[in-house]
């Protein structure tokens, strides 16, 4: 079993509280998110999830579907 991977993203298009929790609820739909934290004052959401499911772009994609732009962030 692959250990979980964290990856943050620039993300864009978000205005308010519910902006983070559309985003959040969209990711959380994912299969192989464990987790996500968005926070539409810093623009940064963190991802939680298993690389054997998902990969950034399969994030970024739903990002992006739910209405907002999205980019990793390399450390």
């Amino acid at each position: 079993m692959a250990e979980n991977v964290t990856s943050r993203f620039e993300t864009t298009g978000m205005h308010c509280p519910s902006c983070s929790m559309l985003i959040k609820m969209s990711l959380a739909d994912l299969d192989g998110v464990v987790a996500a934290e968005v926070d539409h004052r810093t623009g940064m959401t963190e991802v939680i999830y298993d690389p054997t499911k998902l990969d950034d772009d399969q994030i970024v994609a739903e990002v992006i579907k739910a209405g907002y732009g999205a980019k990793p962030v390399s450390e």
